[in-house]
């Protein structure tokens, strides 16, 4: 049996237009590598991270880190800005209350309406894969 992931993971809604465009500014952004990402929909996400929960990852943007620490939604987003020296400050910026707050309510929101607003990606059948072969990693 493998290692489990070596870097924090972005569990995201593969099907959702929104998440993808976001996942190609983290790619982007994150010039150091430190992230690696698979959508919730991946067959072995739940024997990667056996404490996520299937229903929540469906509603909201998870950020896993290795040792099972686990961000959500704008949470995720702002742990994710303040690891990258480039949107470090916008991460910083973030954290002043009421900021998290605020975001914490509009988050949902935005969830529960992202399919409306970017529209939908048909993901292809992914074959069963092995620890951290199954993470997109770069």
């Amino acid at each position: 049996m493998g290692l489990g992931p070596q870097k924090p993971v972005v569990v995201y809604d593969g099907a959702c237009g929104i998440c993808a465009g976001n996942l190609k500014w983290l790619y982007r952004l994150d010039t150091l590598k430190k992230f690696d990402a698979t959508p919730y929909q991946a067959q072995d996400l739940l024997r990667l991270f056996p404490h996520l929960k299937l229903e929540e990852c469906e509603k909201t943007m998870h950020l896993v880190f290795p040792d099972g620490r686990t961000y959500t939604g704008a949470d995720a987003f702002r742990q994710i800005f303040l690891r990258m020296p480039l949107m470090f400050l916008v991460g910083a910026l973030l954290s002043i209350p009421p900021l998290p707050w605020v975001l914490r309510k509009l988050y949902p929101i935005l969830a529960r309406n992202r399919y409306r607003i970017g529209g939908k990606c048909e993901l292809p059948v992914q074959p069963d894969l092995k620890d951290d072969q199954a993470i997109k990693s770069r």
